[in-house]
Parts: C-alpha cells; structure tokens; sequence
C-alpha cells in the first residue's frame, strides 16, 4: 500500500505540474501579443518625428496698449501647420480676416498681459484658438514670433 500512495502523489504531482504549465502557457499565448502590439505601437509613435511645419508669414502688427500711459507693441510672427495647400491658400485668402481677428486681440491687452513669457505663450495660443475656429481646411499648429516688443 505505501507504494501504491508513492505512485499516487507522483501522478497528481505530475498532473499538477502540467495544470501549471498549461495555465502559464494559456496566460502567455493570450497576453503577450497584446503587451507586444502595445509596446511596439508606443515606440513607433516616438521614433517617428514629424516634419517641419510650414509657416505663414503675417505682416507686422504696431499697436498701443490700453494702460492710462500707453506702451508701444511691435508683433510679428508666422501661423504654422502641417504641410496643406488648401490651408495655405485658405490662410491667403482669408488674411485680411486673420489680421482683423488678431488686431481685436490686441486691442484690449495692457502692458501685465504681455511683459512676461508666460504671458507671451498665452497670447500665442488665443491667437491660435481665435483663428482654428474660423478654418475649414486645416488647423495653426504653432505661432512663432519672429518679433514681440513691448516698450
């Protein structure tokens, strides 16, 4: 009878053994592709930068702040986005638009809104947001300054 026992827990060793394999196995064959196309798909989306951006140069805008002793504003910058000629020619055809949608902007600002760089990143998206909304064929990305003077 001890033999017969011996034998016994061997088997069920052995089949508990191969419950565990199998389990594990089952777990890896399901799981790892997933975790695979996750990770692969995270690289690809930093290995791969994006071009440069096309700009759209705006004339310089020259304004007065709205302080009780006004400051001078010099702003000249460039719309930019990705490469799109319908955005370009609607960006041409619609200059006029653009600028007068930027020149409300600036009306209003005294000189506590524009003498820091966080102030300057603000205006650069209000701008964005302002004229994105206006758009059809595309979207600004970025507004580079190429100039910001506030005196």
């Amino acid at each position: 009878m001890p033999k017969l026992i011996k034998i016994l827990l061997f088997i069920v060793a052995v089949l508990l053994v191969l419950m565990i394999v199998a389990g594990i196995s089952f777990w890896v064959t399901t799981n790892i592709p997933e975790f695979r196309a996750k990770t692969s798909k995270s690289l690809a989306d930093f290995s791969v930068s994006p071009g440069p951006l096309q700009t759209y140069q705006l004339p310089l805008f020259v304004k007065k702040t709205l302080d009780v002793k006004p400051h001078s504003l010099r702003l000249k910058f460039s719309l930019a986005y990705e490469k799109n000629y319908l955005l370009q020619r609607e960006l041409e055809q619609r200059e006029d638009e653009i600028q007068h949608v930027i020149n409300i902007l600036l009306q209003g600002k005294k000189y506590e809104e524009l003498d820091s760089a966080d102030d300057a990143v603000a205006l650069a998206e209000s701008i964005k947001a302002h004229i994105n909304v206006r758009l059809n064929s595309g979207r600004i990305k970025e507004v580079y300054y190429k100039e910001f003077v506030v005196e």
